[in-house]
């Protein structure tokens, strides 16, 4: 009892800030410790009680408990269901996106707004929208959406490149530089970025 309440606590609370509950070994750990948990037990059975009294007061804290185990266990099915219905259509309108970008970029904006409606903290969905809105030369509204990012994952070296490219193509040359080296202090083996942090404006030849 001690080790499935740990275990189902654990995972209860894990899901509650990541997405633990879309592995499905993890939760099915999960499910298995509710079960363990609700299992019915029979009770000892008190000196002098007939076999009738036991059977009687033996159905009375089973079903309770059978009942509880059935709840738990529907409840934990509907969330994990939940979860992966919001990722899975998310992850569909994000890769709709990146095939509409340069066919129909207009397209490719909507369904990207739509993938972060539904999932605000993917990184790669911002890039999808900065993307889209630099086919209509939208450099503000690109960098914007690349900010955002940021703000959720402030040291990934992609978007600080990504910014730096914006910058170039604006003819910024001293914030390209800027953020090219932040890039390039994030992942300093890369090369590319190295070159970029010393002179930005290879970029453009």
């Amino acid at each position: 009892m001690v080790g499935a309440l740990g275990a189902f606590v654990a995972w209860l609370v894990q899901t509650s800030v990541d997405w633990m509950q879309l592995l499905p070994g993890l939760t099915a750990v999960a499910i298995a410790a509710v079960a363990v948990m609700v299992r019915p037990r029979s009770l000892p059975r008190p000196a002098g009680a007939t076999s009738r009294q036991s059977s009687v007061g033996k159905a009375l804290t089973s079903r309770p408990a059978l009942a509880l185990g059935a709840s738990a266990v529907v409840v934990t099915l509907v969330v994990a269901g939940a979860s992966l219905s919001r990722q899975g259509l998310a992850d569909l309108y994000r890769k709709r996106a990146q095939n509409e970008l340069t066919t129909r970029p207009a397209s490719a904006l909507t369904d990207a707004n739509r993938s972060l409606g539904i999932d605000a903290d993917a990184v790669e969905t911002y890039y999808v929208k900065a993307a889209a809105l630099a086919r209509f030369d939208q450099a503000a509204g690109a960098e914007t959406a690349l900010r955002q990012a940021l703000a959720h994952e402030p040291d990934n070296f992609v978007t600080w490149t990504l910014l730096g490219d914006i910058a170039v193509r604006e003819r910024r040359l001293r914030v390209a530089r800027s953020d090219y080296t932040r890039a390039h202090l994030l992942n300093p083996r890369d090369t590319t970025l190295a070159e970029l942090s010393r002179d930005p404006g290879s970029a453009l030849r």
